[in-house]
């Protein structure tokens, strides 16, 4: 197993990344910066905070049809491919807290962006990204196939 330097606090890899990150969901983009530098995310199945959902939310609960919907529809229209490059943009600045696996994962999902079908699905797999359900996994590989992501 390749040895691997502590990760910096979050509070110290959010000051580095400082008060001008133009990401669009900052919970999601300190998720992959924490993650990316090593750090550890701990996922509570409990649901202990009241989450702020309102009708003007760009992206909400996924939890009915009408919400999945609504993020096909962003999908089909490239809002997602566009919030992904803005999140690679302002992973990038910050590659050198990025462990060496983290950074050759982002820079797999980078190029597979931009490459043809197949080599778009091959790197897309090699870079080991994935979503949380079967269902998220298969709307990946649609994104993917159709250059969406």
């Amino acid at each position: 197993m390749p040895s691997r330097s502590k990760p910096a606090p979050i509070p110290i890899l959010l000051i580095k990344a400082g008060v001008s990150v133009q990401v669009v969901s900052h919970d999601w983009w300190t998720y992959q910066l924490v993650s990316g530098a090593g750090g550890v995310v701990f996922y509570d199945s409990y649901p202990s905070l009241y989450y702020r959902q309102h009708e003007n939310n760009l992206v909400g609960m996924n939890a009915t049809w009408l919400a999945r919907l609504k993020r096909m529809r962003l999908l089909w229209q490239g809002t997602f491919r566009e919030w992904n490059n803005i999140n690679i943009k302002e992973l990038k600045k910050l590659g050198d807290v990025l462990t060496p696996e983290n950074k050759k994962t982002l820079e797999l999902f980078k190029q597979s962006r931009s490459k043809p079908l197949l080599l778009r699905l091959i790197l897309i797999k090699k870079s080991g990204i994935y979503r949380q359900t079967l269902l998220g996994n298969l709307g990946l590989i649609a994104a993917a196939a159709l250059g969406k992501i």
